[in-house]
């Protein structure tokens, strides 16, 4: 079976990562990018995974219908342009990397005539644009892949039951004996200018509002003052949006007003983000409704414990009071509470990285992921392998299948 993987851009984040495991790690199934030539098709070729590179376009909200009709134009082309690459590679499924994505490969399905696969990453918006994001997902996917039973809850009652499949994402588990846990841990924090005996905490993610980077500067400064010598790291770079740049400025600010300066290091992007997970002591994640988090399972591979909001998909990870600790939503003094109570307690910490790193083996590695993605392919087009001498497969005008011969 080849599926395409299409993403309609190259710019590199959490989605893309866990799309390049998982097409990584495909066993049954061959994968091939079909993505904008940039980063990601650079990573994936690194990967060994075939890449054929299509014209991209990047919509943004906007209230101007002038930019909304150059956008939607944008988008027929861009869609368009992918329809005709399917049709000339020998494509049996279309798997979707977003929304976005899925909605650009639906727009012309009936030129490809592939059934799609969507990956919803992120949570589905509501009113009226999720309306409609809803009924074309009803009339066009074979099926809807949901992050978390969060992500999924958001399209529950869009009449799309029978077609939603939760599958959580996965980590390729890089295993780090205890050496090369100190060597990280001593070359990081001396390359970041921090004590090798400062108790740190690390947030890692894209730079954006709904993260709320801002919370852990806040829980630093009340840290801080209440006589701990805790250090933070920001790590990500603000991208996509005019809003995410406005808000690492206030980041930075904020740092500046608390006379924090020594003690918080913003590291921009980092490739290596297993190795920082080893030189910090905490992970906190702080996100308003985070539709899974995949940092939180690396950092949990890694016997890292971690504080994160009790919100999206958070709680299907973090066993709270076993591999972590949950807090409302902006509640910054539970947060705080919590990172003084593992801070306090080496014994804790340690206890608590143990059950984390388990849990991750257990429930969250990309083989297990891939397998559940081949298995949902087997129910969209079964005996694919053994029916392509047969006939052509192809999806109904009314979304049913049948076998053209």
């Amino acid at each position: 079976m080849n599926v395409a993987f299409y993403n309609h851009t190259s710019v590199v984040s959490g989605a893309e990562i866990s799309l390049l495991l998982t097409a990584g790690h495909l066993e049954q199934a061959q994968a091939i990018l079909f993505a904008p030539e940039g980063e990601l098709t650079e990573r994936a070729e690194t990967m060994g995974i075939q890449v054929v590179k299509i014209p991209g376009y990047r919509a943004r909200m906007s209230k101007n219908p002038l930019r909304l009709l150059k956008d939607m134009a944008g988008m027929l082309w861009a869609g368009h342009a992918f329809a005709r690459a399917v049709k000339a590679h020998r494509i049996d499924l279309v798997h979707a990397n977003s929304l976005r994505a899925g909605i650009m490969a639906a727009l012309f399905g009936w030129l490809h005539r592939k059934p799609i696969v969507w990956h919803v990453r992120d949570n589905p918006p509501q009113g009226m644009f999720g309306r409609a994001i809803g009924l074309a997902a009803r009339r066009t996917a074979a099926a809807l892949i949901c992050i978390s039973e969060a992500v999924r809850q958001g399209f529950s009652e869009r009449g799309l039951d029978d077609r939603l499949h939760l599958i959580h994402n996965g980590v390729a588990l890089k295993e780090f004996d205890d050496y090369a846990k100190k060597a990280h841990r001593l070359r990081i924090r001396e390359e970041l200018n921090t004590p090798q005996d400062a108790p740190l905490l690390a947030i890692i993610g894209q730079i954006a509002p709904w993260k709320r980077q801002e919370d852990a500067i806040h829980a630093l400064k009340h840290l801080r003052k209440s006589g701990h010598q805790a250090q933070l790291w920001i790590v990500g770079e603000a991208k996509f949006r005019q809003e995410n740049k406005d808000y690492l400025d206030y980041l930075h600010k904020l740092v500046e007003e608390y006379e924090l300066q020594p003690y918080v290091r913003f590291t921009g992007f980092r490739e290596d983000v297993m190795e920082i997970c080893c030189a910090a002591d905490l992970l906190l994640l702080c996100s308003d409704q985070e539709p899974f988090g995949r940092v939180l399972i690396e950092a949990m591979s890694q016997s890292i414990p971690v504080v994160g909001t009790n919100a999206g998909g958070v709680p299907e990870i973090v066993v709270h009071d076993s591999c972590g600790l949950l807090y409302p939503v902006a509640d910054v003094s539970t947060l705080t509470l919590h990172v003084n109570k593992l801070l306090q307690s080496p014994a804790l910490r340690i206890s608590m990285g143990r059950r984390a790193a388990s849990r991750v083996r257990e429930a969250f590695t990309i083989q297990d992921t891939a397998r559940k993605v081949e298995a949902l392919y087997e129910q969209i087009i079964p005996g694919l392998q053994g029916k392509a001498a047969e006939g052509v497969y192809r999806l109904t005008s009314s979304g049913g299948k049948e076998f053209s011969r």
